[in-house]
């Protein structure tokens, strides 16, 4: 380059230029990762339903993707995804599409790192990846932060719920379910960084606000500001309102109640434990125990999310403001949903309840 800088004909520039160019693509060394496409000229190892079984066994299918292979048509139809994709031009097929969602989200893996195995190219990919996450979010957003879904608002439903966590030991009646706030940590923005910082967390993030059921299910709100308190993120969407609107019944006057962690407010329907001061007496530290002991399963069920989709814990794939890393949340909780009608989960399990049907469930996502 140094030589080249000192010539001073254009047309012996140009010359050398073209040479050093043809050195260059002759070349084997790979100069940077993206520069190593690890992809066939016509996709030939691109993944269809004839070559699933021979990619993907079914013996490690469910290690990266979290759902088994025979459940994939059943997921495609759940999330209503077609059979052809068209992404600014760059087409997939369905299946290819949710795969490569499913993929990503479960793992740590770049898209350079899943270039050969999807047989695409990273911008391909990222396109299909940020084009399907958009297109379910878009279906599944307003529905998946609401609470006055039928399999959770029935009257039946809540009785059952409330004497299985009476069961476990709950001291305080008509209690169906918990709610806490999960942080999401992203990459630090080159700009606004104030809104994004959590002081608590010590980290840039966003935060959401998760309702659970004792069947395992998730509802959530938000995204909220990394430096929005739990409190203050329950009273933007009128969390106490909601529950008195849908989860009580005038005809006898009884109240179900969410049971959060001290972090928040007391509302009419919403329950915290004992502030700790100095005169508490015995019962009411065996009643915070008790129901904190209950209100374990919020936990678990957040920890489900993140344990399902690795890729909600790493940082350094979330950058704020060039991916929308909030949908991949929502659309993460939502699979899990599914999972769970599946497969099951630990939260269900303890409670001895049933999980709700798919199409029970899905139902709420029609309106």
């Amino acid at each position: 380059i140094r030589k080249l800088a000192e010539v001073e004909e254009e047309s012996v520039l140009l010359n050398k230029l073209a040479l050093l160019f043809q050195l260059v693509q002759a070349s084997t060394t790979i100069f940077r990762p993206y520069h190593q496409h690890f992809v066939t000229p016509d996709g030939a190892n691109r993944v269809t339903w004839t070559n699933l079984n021979i990619k993907y066994p079914t013996s490690i299918f469910q290690n990266l993707f979290r759902f088994k292979q025979e459940d994939m048509p059943t997921l495609l139809a759940a999330l209503e995804i077609p059979d052809v994709l068209n992404f600014g031009g760059h087409v997939t097929s369905g299946l290819e599409a949710l795969l490569l969602v499913l993929r990503r989200l479960s793992s740590l893996c770049r898209y350079v790192d899943l270039a050969m195995e999807f047989d695409l190219l990273p911008q391909f990919q990222s396109h299909i990846f940020n084009g399907l996450s958009l297109l379910l979010f878009r279906k599944i957003g307003p529905h998946i932060r609401r609470l006055d879904h039928d399999w959770m608002t029935n009257r039946s439903k809540l009785e059952a719920w409330s004497a299985a966590v009476s069961e476990k030991g709950c001291p305080l009646d008509n209690t169906f379910g918990w709610g806490d706030g999960t942080h999401i940590p992203v990459a630090k923005p080159v700009r606004g960084q104030r809104p994004f910082y959590c002081g608590h967390h010590k980290t840039h993030c966003f935060k959401n606000l998760v309702v659970t059921t004792p069947s395992g299910l998730n509802l959530c709100f938000g995204p909220f500001d990394g430096s929005t308190h739990d409190s203050l993120a329950a009273d933007i969407v009128g969390l106490d309102d909601l529950l008195i609107e849908h989860f009580s019944f005038e005809d006898d006057g009884t109240q179900y109640n969410l049971f959060l962690d001290a972090g928040y407010r007391v509302g009419h329907s919403m329950i915290t434990p004992f502030r700790g001061r100095r005169d508490m007496t015995q019962e009411e530290l065996d009643w915070n125990r008790l129901m904190c002991r209950q209100r374990v399963a919020v936990e678990w069920s957040i920890g489900k999310v993140k344990t399902l989709f690795k890729m909600l814990t790493y940082k350094k794939n979330l950058k704020a403001l060039m991916s929308p890393v909030a949908t991949y949340f929502y659309l993460a909780v939502h699979l899990t949903n599914l999972h769970t009608i599946f497969y099951g989960s630990e939260v269900a399990s303890y409670f001895n309840v049933p999980v709700e049907s798919l199409d029970e469930y899905l139902a709420g996502f029609t309106d």
